[in-house]
């Protein structure tokens, strides 16, 4: 199920207003077709689209996808039975 977020912040130092546009896609989209659609809904939003003077499109960089053991990390280990 995809998901879009809006959320509005504002600077404390500059007051500066910026609309943060956060699209979760299917997981079986592709990249480009996941970009697209994010583009395609923020131009929705945005008034004039995202190609305006003042439209800055940037994007955060994500967290590595964890979730394996970490090299050199034993992925079971047992304990030792007290009599």
């Amino acid at each position: 199920m995809a998901e879009l977020v809006l959320r509005l912040r504002v600077d404390p130092a500059t007051g500066r207003r910026e609309v943060v546009v956060d699209y979760h896609s299917d997981s079986d989209a592709l990249p480009i077709e996941h970009e697209d659609e994010h583009r395609r809904l923020a131009g929705k939003v945005v008034e004039g689209g995202l190609n305006g003077p003042k439209v800055e499109v940037s994007r955060e960089e994500e967290a590595p996808v964890t979730g394996g053991p970490v090299a050199g990390e034993e992925g079971v280990r047992e304990g030792v039975k007290n009599r």
